[in-house]
């Protein structure tokens, strides 16, 4: 696709937008390896392994609040600053980490800060980009951001191999790059429906309580919006459930180095964004999104099987290395679908509403299911074993995909 062929206000956004996925690209990279680093470099527990997956579902729970807050502001700009400052730029402190508790303080600033980014995102590309080329243009973002994430896990992974404590520099670099790409999304000029002096200040009160009350709301009225949570609720127990387990089995019995940890979850696993997020964009705009995510959600369900497979080869580091790399590059083309489906579905679902509402709900749901899932998912391990916790996060994935493909049947009836 060509950016220059867009309308001037929409190519000014493309580009901007595409700026921002660059440098958000060393961002990628460290939310697909961080828990390699917590559990090789800072010798994380098992429980603050636990605490490390519960920070993000927790700090979802603000999303609500945060895309209320954005919808209603006249000066969007300033919560890309603010979340730059405090969500990215605070990673620099990483130079100076001295342990795993002081990481997690780390990692609640950043997911604190994409409870505001992540709708704020979906807003920009609602009001700013046409629909019939919206997912083609995220698509295209996405995938350069996706070439520098994999070059970046690349390095990361061989340096951490030979420099002890390099991890600090990633957490740096990730921090500089992160605020960087806040400040081109500060850039983007929304447009918007109702002028600023329009628009009736919202009390205190109202605005801690009508978040609340318009998402239930939203979920009562808009029923295919509520399948499609409930199908991602599905999904994500099945996901979720693994993140905490996963570092553990990977570092303690399969014993991957940094280098095939970084290439596995940091490079193959992005592969599929890399190389099939334009194509999945234009997929995106002609499929409905129940019949997207079944075939999504159906790939998805051969990554854990293809883990339990590995863990049959423990006796040969070079064999269960290839199972684990075989995973990841299902997981890598399972997960270019999810992720477009993640962040552009809410806005086929909005319609003419305000796409940050939706997205902030669906922001939220994440953090319900993310409350509950690492537990099961680390309770399995530590009472029946690795194979337990993928057997029911296929299971999980499996009746996710039906769910969603008898939800696409039931609409065509």
């Amino acid at each position: 696709m060509r950016f220059k062929n867009l309308p001037h206000p929409e190519r000014q956004t493309a580009y901007l937008l595409l700026l921002a996925s660059l440098f958000n690209g060393f961002m990628q990279s460290f939310g697909q390896t961080q828990d390699i680093i917590a559990r090789k470099a800072l010798h994380a527990s098992d429980w603050q392994i636990l605490a490390m997956t519960l920070i993000w579902p927790i700090t979802n729970f603000l999303s609500i609040w945060m895309g209320r807050l954005f919808e209603r502001s006249c000066h969007k700009s300033r919560y890309f600053i603010i979340a730059g400052i405090f969500g990215r730029l605070s990673l620099v402190y990483g130079l100076w980490l001295a342990g795993m508790n002081e990481y997690l303080i780390l990692l609640t600033l950043l997911y604190a800060s994409n409870s505001i980014i992540i709708p704020a995102q979906n807003h920009i590309y609602q009001k700013n980009i046409d629909a019939s080329r919206r997912a083609k243009v995220y698509g295209y973002t996405i995938s350069l951001g996706m070439f520098v994430s994999v070059a970046i896990t690349f390095i990361g992974g061989r340096l951490l191999d030979t420099q002890a404590g390099f991890h600090r520099w990633i957490l740096f670099a990730t921090g500089i790059a992160g605020f960087i790409s806040c400040m081109f999304l500060s850039r983007v000029r929304i447009k918007e429906d109702r002028p600023c002096e329009d628009r009736e200040p919202l009390p205190w009160r109202q605005a801690l309580t009508d978040p609340i009350r318009r998402s239930v709301k939203l979920l009562r009225e808009n029923k295919p919006f509520a399948s499609f949570e409930r199908s991602f609720s599905i999904y994500g127990m099945g996901f979720i459930m693994m993140t905490p387990v996963i570092p553990i089995y990977l570092v303690d019995t399969l014993k991957l180095s940094y280098t095939a940890n970084f290439l596995s979850k940091g490079i193959l696993s992005q592969a599929g964004m890399l190389f099939l997020s334009p194509v999945l964009g234009k997929l995106h705009d002609r499929l409905h999104p129940f019949r997207f995510i079944s075939l999504s959600f159906g790939t998805l369900m051969f990554f854990p099987l293809l883990i339990i497979v590995s863990s049959l080869f423990t006796t040969s580091v070079t064999l269960s290395t290839i199972v684990v790399f075989i995973a990841y590059a299902v997981f890598g083309v399972a997960m270019a679908g999810i992720n477009m489906a993640w962040n552009m579905s809410s806005i086929f679902f909005a319609g003419k509403d305000d796409a940050a509402m939706y997205q902030s709900v669906h922001v939220t749901m994440t953090g319900i299911r993310g409350l509950i899932a690492p537990v099961l998912g680390l309770g399995l391990m530590h009472f029946f074993g690795y194979k337990a916790v993928f057997l029911v996060a296929s299971g999980f994935l499996a009746t996710a995909s039906i769910v969603s493909y008898l939800d696409h049947k039931r609409l065509k009836d």
